[in-house]
């Protein structure tokens, strides 16, 4: 019965002014539509690596190097080792297993006359798929990775090749620049999950890598991953891997490290800060709260004009409270029946939010490069949180209304004199002060967003990326080395082509080859991993690398293979005291056989996104490192159409490399790709600040009517005392422009103090500039400007007879 009243009253209340219900029931749905779009891909983001059992004990077994008790070297990766070390020494360890991921994760790949490059590639023990959840369609789960040349593939790779055919027991041929193998397809497993950082096309078994792989420490190019007895026995483990090492330290190099680990939880990997050798390109953790709090301050706003708009709407239903009141209802029931219309104008708003969020989420789909669907708020335990933010915002926004006018006595609701109450105006405009707040926070954010990303892109990288064309390295062939030079010299043949080089990574690429490298002249022999760039002798002019000391490699010099060139950034790291002061030192280099001899230094460059540092780089000729990977041939254009050297190239390519695939990228592209996540965060705050402005100003607009109507009268008074219209607007204005100003001085450090955090994760970041403040605060004023004008015209404008009549 008591439902029933609250229904029918609820119903009535919304049917009685359809405009206002109308704006009301938009602004809610506008609001709650925009933050769950957004926390939509929050919750996506946090949903990486959730769909296994077990995910709270299993952890990255994450590689750290000490020397002297400071941090000197922090990877993702480690060597092949560490795990059976762990499981053999540690109690607390009670399984493992390992990918290798950075041993030729791409490779051609043929069955049959079908020949493509392929991605995604790793090496994988025999229980991975004990060890995790992923779903094998098709293989024993227990035999299809042990033994060696095994593969199992994704529903996508057997579609590619097999078209349909049942590709079990079939062999694939998997080619890399040095050497091929044939595995036979023991699996199919379903494609990965978008939402994991394990992410491959095919698993190769991992006992086809080379068995002296197998416990080596010193190549950390594997992903180890343990399972705890205990997820509490982390820093246990952490703490008496040190000791543990020591004994497998059987090497010089390194030895006067400390070899430690970071054991980081599965679900964990996706937002912790980006290190040395990932296998992905990881979410940003403060972006991802800059987006949470941007969903909350909409959702506030929203709710805030919800509020704002039913108080002034009470004000002509005060009487229609105080008769309920004096017939005898209690403060609950007015309670009750307030917080019952605001679950039905919510509800009302969330289902039009939800079409909305599906209508748009194609577009923001596109927008943010994800497969994102509602779906998520049901297969993570994150729907919850949604829940409990929707009940605390129906509860809050019916609440406070409710309360406000039942605790007002029946009779001074009779009389209409609630409206002059100091109280609900005192609230209303620290509502208004908030909604302002969050509304400009946004607006400075996304300017010092767009201008970071503005000054990434625009900055001097110190290395040529325009006009080069990349080629991925070719697959081992007879006679490869031969086949590349004679390449080389026809393809700096074409007319169009100023330079070609070969070499280990490209700008825009992690180098990913670290050496252990000491000085000849030091005491001490300090170890020091730097990464070690193979080249050509054309690299380093081919990019464009500017010289502060010395020179680089050169034919013409002759027996340049034991000679090495460095960047300031690795001049610093050995300790020399200038780049002139290295020349000529000789550093003892893993794996070459004797000391090799420092020639020249080059500034330092931005080898990867302006995000990172500048990363201590030697640069050798590929003679003397042969067991490092080549990777790119880049071809440097000098004149003419890019797409004609592309298709020029090509067929040079298919005389000399038939065997392999011909895939290439444009470098400047690919670099700039770098900072597509950032880009992605900066429009979605853009959005989403606009329609926050929206939002705030819709409901500024029904207050100032709100505030107009119940001045109608006072208006039509001074009017006929001989106010001009500019005094009749300041009259009706001044509060509203007060409030705003009042917003202005909160907004403006606490934005400062939010995007400081933000830009504090670039380690090159814009300067601070006035414009980041000042463009927002005229943007609100002038949209805040028009729209109390808008609503005030109609009561400044009216004829005074008319205005005395009123009320």
């Amino acid at each position: 019965m008591v439902v029933s009243n609250y229904w029918n009253s609820a119903r009535r209340s919304l049917a009685k002014k359809k405009g206002f219900s109308a704006i009301n029931i938009a602004g809610l749905a506008i609001g709650m539509a925009a933050a769950l779009l957004i926390l939509t891909y929050v919750a996506f983001e946090y949903s990486y690596d959730d769909m296994h059992d077990r995910q709270e004990r299993i952890f990255r077994v994450e590689a750290r190097f000490y020397e002297n008790g400071e941090l000197t070297d922090d990877w993702a990766s480690s060597s092949s080792g560490y795990a059976p070390a762990m499981k053999q020494n540690l109690s607390a360890v009670e399984d493992y297993t390992r990918v290798g991921s950075q041993y030729f994760p791409e490779q051609v790949v043929k069955y049959n006359e079908l020949l493509y490059r392929e991605t995604g590639i790793g090496y994988a023990e025999a229980n991975f798929f004990n060890f995790f959840d992923f779903k094998l369609l098709k293989g024993d789960r227990n035999t299809c990775l042990d033994g060696p040349n095994k593969v199992v593939i994704t529903e996508r790779i057997a579609r590619k090749y097999f078209k349909g055919k049942n590709p079990i027991g079939k062999i694939l041929i998997f080619r890399s620049n040095i050497g091929e193998e044939a595995c036979e397809v023991t699996g199919i497993m379903e494609d990965m999950p978008v939402n994991t950082h394990i992410r491959y096309n095919l698993l190769i078994s991992y006992k086809t890598l080379p068995k002296w792989l197998d416990d080596y420490w010193y190549r950390h190019e594997v992903y180890s991953y343990v399972l705890l007895k205990s997820a509490g026995k982390k820093e246990q483990v952490e703490q008496e891997f040190p000791a543990m090492a020591e004994k497998y330290k059987t090497e010089e190099a390194l030895k006067n490290k400390t070899w430690a680990i970071q054991l980081v939880n599965l679900r964990d990997i996706h937002l912790n800060p980006q290190k040395a050798y990932e296998p992905e390109v990881k979410g940003n953790r403060s972006s991802i709260w800059v987006l949470i709090c941007t969903a909350l301050a909409i959702l506030c706003i929203a709710w805030i004009n919800y509020i704002n708009m039913t108080v002034a709407r009470s004000m002509e239903r005060a009487r229609e409270i105080g008769i309920r009141r004096a017939s005898g209802a209690s403060r609950r029931q007015i309670i009750g029946q307030f917080l019952f219309e605001s679950l039905l104008t919510n509800g009302i708003a969330f289902v039009l939010a939800a079409g909305l969020m599906e209508a748009l989420m194609p577009a923001f789909n596109h927008l943010t490069g994800r497969a994102l669907s509602f779906s998520v708020w049901f297969t993570t335990p994150l729907g919850g949180y949604l829940l409990l933010i929707f009940a605390v915002g129906v509860f809050l926004s019916g609440f406070y209304p409710a309360t406000v006018l039942s605790g007002v006595k029946p009779m001074r609701l009779l009389k209409g004199k609630f409206t002059h109450t100091r109280g609900a105006a005192i609230t209303r405009k620290v509502l208004v002060v908030l909604q302002y707040t969050a509304s400009l926070v946004l607006l400075c954010g996304t300017l010092i967003v767009y201008a970071q990303l503005q000054y990434m892109r625009n900055a001097s990288l110190g290395v040529r990326v325009n006009q080069t064309l990349v080629l991925k390295f070719p697959a081992q062939c007879e006679e490869l080395a031969m086949k590349l030079q004679a390449f080389k010299k026809e393809v700096a043949l074409l007319p169009s082509v100023k330079a070609v080089t070969v070499s280990g990574a490209v700008p825009g690429t992690e180098v990913a080859d670290f050496l252990s490298i000491v000085r000849e002249s030091d005491v001490t022999k300090q170890t020091r991993l730097l990464e070690m760039l193979s080249c050509d002798e054309y690299f380093l002019n081919a990019y464009g690398l500017k010289f502060v000391a010395g020179r680089g490699f050169s034919e013409d010099y002759g027996g340049d293979v034991y000679n090495i060139v460095l960047n300031e950034s690795a001049v610093r790291t050995l300790g020399f005291d200038s780049p002139d002061a290295a020349l000529g030192q000789r550093l003892s280099v893993e794996t070459v056989d004797r000391p090799m001899q420092i020639i020249g230094v080059v500034k330092d460059y931005h080898q990867q996104s302006l995000n990172k540092d500048y990363t201590p780089i030697l640069f050798a000729l590929h003679e003397k490192l042969s067991w490092m990977k080549q990777r790119y041939i880049s071809v440097v254009l000098e004149s003419g159409s890019p797409r004609d050297l592309v298709k020029q190239t090509e067929a040079v390519w298919e005389r000399y490399f038939p065997d392999s695939s011909y895939d290439y990228f444009f470098l400047d592209q690919f670099f700039d790709q770098q900072y597509r996540q950032d880009e992605v965060f900066g429009l979605i705050v853009a959005l989403f600040a606009i329609l926050a402005i929206f939002i705030s100003c819709m409901g500024l607009g029904v207050l100032v009517m709100f505030s107009c109507s119940t001045r109608t009268r006072e208006m039509g008074i001074r009017k006929v005392l001989g106010a001009s219209n500019m005094q009749l607007f300041y009259e009706l204005g001044r509060e509203f422009f007060l409030l705003i100003a009042i917003a202005i001085v909160i907004a403006l450090p606490l934005s400062w103090l939010i995007m400081s955090g933000w830009l504090s994760h670039y380690s090159f970041r814009t300067d601070w500039k006035a414009w980041f403040f000042v463009v927002p605060v005229i943007l609100l004023c002038v949209i805040s400007l028009l729209t109390i004008g808008w609503q005030t015209a109609k009561t400044i404008f009216s004829k005074p007879a008319r205005s005395l009549r009123y009320e």
